[in-house]
């Protein structure tokens, strides 16, 4: 295993750690979870699991739904099952080590916001580094392989359908709306040009880490 791999391997375990931190850090706002979350988080407050627990669960169905849309198991994408499992237990571990819940508004929209930086940096150093797709993406992505139609559109239409099915959860089992709110809004709107411009000032550098890596393996 060559400089350069090791580089993307450990960029890589920063980006889960990171992105992992970002996504517990939104939902204990109290504003709203992230819409990749948003179902997990609701089925957490309905069945005796664990919020990472559910999020793993979650994430398996995602990578299900991959098999089913490419008709065909590769190990690209059988790899993101034990990636499932770990995010999972990093959700609880977060949970856990974050001592708070719903803080007054002001501090809700500073760790909103701290939430979204660390979810875009999580997300762009996985994705940069082209090795194991996180589930949440790696479906938006069959999704628009399939249909021929664009990410970002494609994501667009499946974070609001994740939210509509966590709200329709949400007033048909707990007969009040949980999990959804401005925080999820926002992330919404913002973690994708807080990506966009990690990309623009940094991708390059982690793409020349990429090439190097393949040259000389």
């Amino acid at each position: 295993m060559n400089k350069d791999m090791i580089k993307r391997i450990l960029i890589y375990i920063a980006g889960i750690l990171i992105l992992a931190l970002g996504l517990v850090l939104n939902a204990k706002t109290g504003l709203g979870v992230s819409p990749i979350l948003s179902v997990s988080f609701v089925l957490s407050k309905i069945v005796p699991l664990t919020f990472g627990t559910c999020t793993a669960i979650i994430y398996c169905i995602l990578v299900l739904i991959q098999i089913l849309l490419y008709r065909k198991i590769t190990l690209a994408i059988i790899l993101q099952l034990p990636l499932s499992y770990l995010f999972g237990i990093l959700i609880d571990f977060y949970n856990m080590l974050i001592p708070i819940n719903n803080p007054a508004f002001p501090y809700a929209i500073i760790m909103l916001l701290a939430a979204i930086v660390f979810t875009a940096i999580g997300a762009f150093l996985m994705v940069s580094v082209q090795l194991i797709v996180n589930p949440g993406d790696g479906y938006v992505n069959a999704f628009a392989i399939v249909l021929n139609k664009p990410f970002g559109k494609v994501k667009f239409v499946l974070d609001l359908t994740l939210v509509c099915l966590s709200t329709i959860i949400s007033f048909v089992v707990l007969k009040h709306l949980v999990g959804i709110g401005l925080g999820t809004i926002v992330a919404a709107l913002m973690t994708g040009p807080v990506i966009h411009a990690l990309d623009r000032h940094f991708g390059l550098s982690i793409a020349n880490i990429v090439i190097a890596s393949k040259t000389k393996s």
